[in-house]
């Protein structure tokens, strides 16, 4: 390669305790293994950073991501357990059916391969992986980040005395450590612009895959519920209006797959709480497998997504998706997105360069990430009671439920809405609080192709002003 950042590259080899790469990014999960394999791709010396062995970066378990998804982030869907196409049922937490849905979107892709592979075509496209790093400090010039202080303690030498201090020197630095922000928080020019997350706006999440030690019993679930091996057996508002209970049983009836959460705000449940419930309501269910926990941020990607010599991807960009909380479609495309924008640019870390990453982010995503933020709201504010109510009164339609699946804003089409105007109607509270946020997200959704395309922290302050008021406040 001949770009004008070939000159950047000496020292990629860790040969003393300072070296320079062209790109240093934190956090070897899905979000930023993809980033590392995907800059390296494009001819960057690149070192990936993570705090714990290698091979344990990122979730260990299972999330829903799309075919779609896969394909922007430029990524094959090896690791799906479930392919697309299967049946999703869908019921209140009253018990009340709300919909079918057959053919759906979603693939549950296992997180803990896709990392492996993920580190696995960065190392082939040689990244440096450093992992065991205990403790890291920015340093700024200028107004901008040019190197990390790291303390490293390998776990393979472990016993080999204290950390090791290593000085690692980029034009860019990736911020891909999870909702915390390792190196955003670390960073003035992004303090106010990225805020710590509250508890309403994090989600406590558990997904396992569990034995099946009675089979009897898994039928029996199956068919209270008119399910068949292989579907999807979901109930939504289980623990305050956001929260759910999605159980899979597979087709041999061997295994089930079981995914809880609900506001991380301490007035509700937990994930690992959610789950030890399901165990006990479907004695069924058997020893773990597979699985893990974690706590991810809701809210809508904050607007500033840069600094000079700095870029969030990820979770640390709250790049999730706020409807149902999964985040690594969402990262994945970013970092790839990431890598097209920096492409062949002589300094990757310039402003500019990086305004391309976070404007065009917003313009692809920011609108939809904001509206379903508003629709988030909704059920918070909604309750488990207020579901219960949508439900009965028929209000949570296929196309909503298979839009929110896909990720994708769905409004009813014209034929519906008398028929939508009645339910609404018969359910008067819920329709006070439903329409005001519905009409958020409707006015939200274009919001994202608005973001300013230039550098102009100004336009930007106006903007993100503009997306707030927008939303609102966060209900109580």
């Amino acid at each position: 390669m001949d770009g004008p950042h070939r000159a950047l590259r000496y020292g990629a080899a860790m040969a003393g305790p300072t070296a320079r790469f062209d790109a240093v990014v934190v956090g070897a999960g899905t979000a930023g293994a993809n980033v590392a394999s995907q800059l390296a791709d494009r001819g960057w010396a690149v070192a990936l950073l993570e705090r714990r062995p290698a091979t344990l970066g990122g979730a260990q378990w299972h999330n829903g991501v799309l075919d779609w998804q896969f394909r922007q982030a430029g990524l094959e869907p090896a690791e799906a357990s479930r392919p697309a196409g299967g049946t999703t049922h869908l019921f209140g937490p009253d018990g009340t059916h709300a919909v079918t849905v057959r053919n759906s979107p979603t693939a549950r892709a296992d997180m803990a391969r896709l990392g492996r592979r993920l580190r696995s075509s960065a190392a082939d496209r040689g990244v440096e992986i450093l992992d065991g790093v205990q403790t890291l400090s920015v340093e700024q010039a200028d107004g901008r980040v040019v190197a990390l202080e790291v303390h490293r303690r390998p776990p393979s030498d472990a016993a080999n005395g204290g950390p090791v201090r290593l000085r690692l020197e980029a034009p860019l630095f990736v911020d891909a450590s999870g909702r915390r922000g390792a190196l955003r928080r670390q960073v003035p020019e992004l303090a106010s612009w990225c805020p710590e997350v509250r508890g309403d706006e994090l989600c406590t999440a558990t997904d396992h895959e569990l034995r099946i030690t009675d089979p009897d019993g898994a039928r029996r679930f199956l068919d209270r519920h008119g399910a068949q091996p292989g579907d999807g057996v979901t109930v939504v508002g289980t623990d305050g209006g956001f929260s759910t209970r999605a159980i899979t049983v597979s087709e041999d009836l061997a295994e089930a797959s079981i995914l809880v959460g609900c506001l991380a705000n301490g007035r509700y449940s937990s994930g690992p709480r959610m789950l030890a419930d399901a165990r006990v309501a479907e004695p069924w269910l058997g020893d773990t497998i597979s699985g893990g926990s974690g706590v991810i941020p809701l809210r809508r990607p904050y607007a500033r997504l840069t600094a000079p010599g700095v870029a969030l991807v990820g979770d640390a960009a709250c790049q999730v998706f706020p409807g149902h909380g999964s985040g690594i479609g969402m990262g994945l495309m970013a970092g790839s997105l990431l890598a097209e924008s920096v492409d062949g640019a002589a300094d990757p870390g310039d402003p500019a360069v990086l305004w391309r990453y976070q404007a065009e982010f917003h313009h692809r995503h920011g609108g939809l990430l904001a509206a379903f933020d508003a629709f988030r709201r909704m059920s918070t504010a909604l309750g488990s009671s207020g579901v219960a109510a949508m439900v009965r009164a028929g209000l949570l339609t296929e196309d909503m439920t298979r839009g929110g699946l896909d990720q994708r804003w769905q409004t009813p089409p014209p034929t519906g809405i008398p028929a939508m105007a009645a339910r609404l109607v018969s359910v008067p509270g819920v329709a006070r609080r439903m329409l005001p946020l519905l009409a958020r997200g409707q006015l939200l959704r274009p919001t994202g192709a608005r973001y300013p395309d230039e550098p102009d922290p100004e336009a930007l302050a106006r903007w993100d002003r503009t997306v707030t008021r927008l939303l609102g406040p966060l209900p109580r």
